[in-house]
Formats: C-alpha cells, structure tokens, sequence
C-alpha cells in the first residue's frame, strides 16, 4: 500500500505544470453566428491563420460492442453547413466504422490550447456518399451534430460556454453562459 501522504513525483509534476495558463484570451464576439457549423468554421479559420498546431484534429469517440467507450484522433476533412455534419475518412473496416455501423451515434470534441477553446459535437454519424476520397481505400463518413458546445477559456477561470440544440426549425441556443451555472 502506498503512503499518499507525500504526493509523488507525477502529482507534483501535474501540480507545477500550469492549465490555462494564458493570462489573456479572446473575448466571445456579440455576434456569434446562430449556428454551430458556421461558428466552429470561424473558430478553426482562427486556429490555422494563428498557427495552432493540428488545428483540424479533433478526437472521435463511440462506443464498441459491449457498449465500452472507445476514443481516437482523426482529421476533420469538410463541415457541411447546411447539414450540420462534421466529415472525416476511414477505412470502411477499420474498428471505428465497425463500431459506428453497430452504434451509428458518436461525439467529436476539438481543443485548441491557444486561444483556449474547445467544441464539443455529438449526434448521428452517416456516410457521406457526397464527400471526395482521397483513395479507393478510404471512405467518408459525417457526424450531424444534434448537440453543438462552444466552451471559450477566461481569465482567473471565467470560463463561458455556449450550447446549440437543433430542433425541427433549425438550431436554438443558450447565449453565452459562464461554466459554473449548471444545466
């Protein structure tokens, strides 16, 4: 058994090593778009002319089988706005598309450390006849967000987030919220 009294060499690195450590980050714009795929767009545009690295990797997570959740880095490939579908490629065997075939809902999730945001993405995901391949191997695939959450970093941990549900009208949203305000 372990004495946890003294934290050990890993908890004092975690400890030292600071989060969100930015003392400035930018400000969520009065006018956001009213929609989740033109919002992400700007945000991504954002990411790439600032330099963030892998700007358009997000992780995908579905759940296998036994109903285990399963997580892996992909590439975004195209939004479709008028959709509201994410795309990304796969092997049309690999484990991924196995387990979307199996359980078709998912979620994809983008942090970009540098401006501090993260976008969080779930619904259905689909293949995508429509989108280009690069090969004959790959196949397309898109998540049609029916959940869309903004979460932009503040300083001193004022963090805000924004929610857009879609309904049978369109997208409804919640404003801009700070964190610490449940629902």
């Amino acid at each position: 058994m372990t004495d946890r009294t003294e934290p050990g060499p890993l908890v004092r690195a975690l400890i030292a090593h600071p989060v969100l450590a930015a003392t400035t980050y930018p400000a969520p714009d009065p006018a956001t778009p009213t929609d989740p795929a033109a919002l992400f767009t700007a945000w991504l545009l954002d990411a790439l002319a600032a330099g963030v690295p892998d700007a358009q990797v997000m992780t995908l997570s579905t759940v296998d089988a036994e109903g285990r959740p399963d997580a892996r880095v992909l590439v975004l490939r195209d939004i479709d706005p008028a959709a509201g579908a994410w795309h990304f490629w796969t092997e049309p065997d690999s484990p991924k598309a196995r387990q979307l075939a199996a359980h078709p809902d998912a979620a994809l999730t983008v942090y970009w450390p540098h401006p501090g945001r993260q976008v969080r993405l779930r619904g259905p995901v689909r293949p995508a006849p429509d989108c280009t391949t690069p090969s004959p191997t790959l196949r397309c695939y898109a998540l049609h967000a029916v959940t869309a959450e903004f979460w932009q970093a503040g300083p001193d941990r004022d963090h805000l987030r924004l929610r857009f549900s879609r309904t049978a009208t369109g997208w409804t949203s919640t404003g801009w919220v700070p964190t610490d305000i449940p629902g």
